[in-house]
């Protein structure tokens, strides 16, 4: 990103927070939790939440559940366990 708004690395950071609230790191993590969200929600039988965590490139699925009872609002087991029960 640095080389492509050709600025430095602490400018653009520091501007990245200003105009969103929030650095450039919490955007991927949001990014990464709004997909895994996706993949819950639209998973089958064989899913599981590790599956899903791994795959959106979380090494820990106990911060991954953390952060994402966080963001919203419910552990990422009860989104599987309300996907399943809508598909069933």
């Amino acid at each position: 990103m640095v080389a492509v708004a050709n600025v430095g690395a602490r400018s653009l950071f520091r501007q990245f927070k200003q105009d969103r609230g929030y650095s450039p790191a919490d955007f991927v993590k949001r990014v990464r939790l709004n997909r895994a969200r996706e993949m819950l929600e639209k998973s089958g039988d064989d899913a599981s939440v590790v599956q899903v965590a791994l795959k959106c490139g979380f090494q820990n699925p106990g911060h991954f559940a953390q952060d994402f009872r966080i963001l919203f609002g419910e552990l990422p087991s009860a989104t599987l366990k309300r996907a399943r029960k809508w598909q069933a």
